[in-house]
């Protein structure tokens, strides 16, 4: 059964001005001549985090039967009150469903919820070490033992220190067992710790649901919360070798809802909840006539632009270990991917915690790897240079757009930005190769003459450039150029390559050439191209 708020179990106004006389829990309970139900800690199920909000889900347990009011207390002043519903198993009635802002003294009584569970981990963190000294405690006497103690026949000697190796071993097991449960304590207790510092709010809501159940059972909240976020983010290691490319997709988390996440099921989605929804409908042209002076006073506002979504982001690597011989293995932290229709969810297979603090958790959400393509590009009318490049064949337009961190032979060679189409289109580039040497050779523009009865003025340009390949073996070279494009018919253009290239239009872009080559090793080449325009000499020549 699922229930949504209702206009009539919203608070009134004068209910929540500071003049009320009691809280809406309280009052709807006297209404109804009800028992206050004791508002306890619920357990978050789910966390499902996308562009600067997520969506989460609570439970809390219906115990015993009969009609109660359960008391989802300590949320985030944040949420979203339109975005809340109520499940319930089969068997249970919910009825209506109030929320209420809660401020003050009745804000701080939250804290102490968080400062109740520092003090239960303090105190089971000093039994740990009260147990810890107790087998250092041991082993010490024992050490004193086998010095003190005195072996009087060659029989029992052996039986004595067999004895006394068995009792080492296992004290020294024990210790080792007891110094494993003291880091863990110590980590929950610093976690704790922190989100207890941080958590104070000064205001929080509570959310009251009335239900009636036969049988024990429970009762889910659903609600979605501004403040929380995550972006991928990505690297990219070439081995110029092997020819092996390795991409890692990492996910940066942190939010800052007023809610601490502490030890929660995690998702990560996609979509952006803050996109528009729907389609665009066509503009139709409306064609008056007009006067030359109304002209004059029209003018055209300028389009205004949709603010961009602020997300927060964070980064903390967690990385995981081989499982060692004779051990229990160790917990695997792959992250599992479904695609639904271009949404694509990631659910970590461990429970995360994320304090509301801002702190970047950062995870590895998806790794691809293979072998790739290898070439030189260059663009010598820009940049005497040439730049490593690699294709991905394995790129999947299911990741996200993100920064880029790219690494060539172990070596950080800058940062780029991941989008799909693009390098799927022009591959990846890998920073600067100072091995390929650029030199241009000849740049020369020929103005024609324009005489008296020349109906027509020409120019002529030309442009060379050598390429030198410095590296201890054949490297294969892109080199991209441009060829004027005319805009008017009395414009004309001739151009001519040497050599012939290897493409038009490269990657559909109008008037883009490129060509492409092995260069063998200490081996250079020369590349030209002549261009002539004409056109009339009672006309200027524009170039945009």
């Amino acid at each position: 059964m699922q229930a949504k708020l209702s206009k009539v179990a919203i608070l009134p106004k004068f209910l929540s001005s500071k003049k009320e006389l009691m809280p809406l829990s309280l009052f709807s309970f006297v209404a109804l001549g009800l028992t206050p139900a004791q508002a306890a800690n619920s357990n978050i199920e789910q966390v499902t985090i996308y562009q600067g909000l997520a969506s989460v889900t609570r439970a809390l347990p219906i115990n015993g039967s009969g009609e109660q009011t359960l008391v989802f207390s300590c949320l985030s002043p944040y949420i979203d009150k339109d975005s809340l519903s109520v499940k319930a198993a089969n068997g249970v009635n919910v009825g209506e469903v109030s929320i209420e802002t809660l401020s003050g003294e009745q804000a701080a009584q939250c804290q102490y919820q968080g400062e109740a569970k520092v003090q239960i981990q303090q105190d089971s963190l000093a039994v740990i070490n009260a147990e810890l000294e107790a087998a250092r405690l041991a082993k010490a006497y024992l050490q004193n033992l086998t010095k003190v103690t005195q072996i009087s026949t060659d029989g029992t000697l052996a039986n004595n220190a067999r004895d006394l190796e068995t009792q080492a071993v296992s004290i020294n097991k024990r210790i080792l067992e007891i110094q494993q449960r003291q880091a863990r304590a110590q980590d929950v207790l610093n976690q704790l710790m922190v989100g207890s510092a941080t958590s104070t709010q000064n205001s929080v809501t509570q959310v009251s649901v009335r239900t009636a159940s036969r049988v024990p059972s429970s009762v889910k909240l659903h609600y979605q919360v501004r403040g929380a976020g995550w972006e991928p983010t990505y690297q990219a290691r070439l081995n110029t070798e092997t020819k092996q490319l390795n991409i890692t997709a990492s996910a940066v988390i942190a939010q800052q809802t007023g809610e601490n996440w502490l030890n929660v099921p995690l998702m990560l989605s996609s979509v952006n909840p803050n996109q528009t929804t729907t389609s665009q409908l066509p503009h139709v042209e409306r064609l008056s006539l007009y006067e030359e002076e109304q002209a004059k006073l029209s003018r055209y506002a300028p389009p205004m632009m949709e603010a961009a979504p602020v997300v927060i982001v964070s980064a903390r690597d967690s990385y995981g270990d081989a499982s060692t011989p004779n051990m229990a293995p160790l917990p695997s932290f792959t992250v599992s991917s479904q695609n639904k229709n271009g949404i694509t969810e990631y659910r970590l297979p461990q429970r995360i915690s994320i304090p509301s603090d801002g702190r970047r958790v950062r995870t590895v959400i998806d790794e691809q790897s293979g072998s790739s393509k290898l070439w030189i590009r260059s663009t010598p009318s820009v940049e005497t240079a040439g730049y490593w490049y690699a294709s991905a064949p394995f790129l999947t337009p299911a990741w996200v757009d993100g920064s880029l961190q790219l690494y060539r032979d172990n070596n950080y060679v800058g940062q780029a930005r991941y989008g799909y189409q693009a390098l799927k289109e022009q591959g990846i580039g890998f920073g600067i190769d100072s091995n390929t040497i650029v030199k241009q050779i000849a740049d020369e523009d020929k103005q024609g003459d324009k005489g008296a009865f020349n109906r027509t003025q020409t120019l002529t340009q030309i442009q060379a450039y050598q390429f030198t390949n410095q590296h201890n073996r054949s490297m294969r070279l892109q080199v991209l150029g441009s060829e004027p494009i005319s805009r008017d018919d009395s414009l004309k253009v001739t151009i001519t390559h040497t050599p012939p290239v290897t493409e038009r239009d490269w990657n559909d872009n109008q008037g883009m050439v490129a060509w492409e080559f092995d260069l063998p090793s200490k081996q250079s080449k020369v590349i030209q191209s002549t261009s002539q325009i004409s056109y009339p000499a009672s006309k200027n020549l524009s170039v945009n």
